[in-house]
């Protein structure tokens, strides 16, 4: 996995942990769905690079 992406995906967990406690757990909170999808678009991305190509 890239490190730049490494980092950006746990850069973004914590600003998604620390904006859910700031918005008293409701992890409903807009905010916190923002950083979810983004979260998901990552890790989707970091998948779909270790799969290997089919032929």
């Amino acid at each position: 996995m890239d490190k730049q992406l490494l980092a950006q995906l746990e850069q973004l967990r914590n600003e998604m942990n620390e904006t859910a406690q700031l918005v008293e757990q409701n992890l409903l909170h807009s905010d916190v769905l923002v950083l979810s999808q983004t979260l998901d678009e990552i890790i989707v991305r970091v998948q779909s690079e270790r799969m290997p190509a089919r032929t």
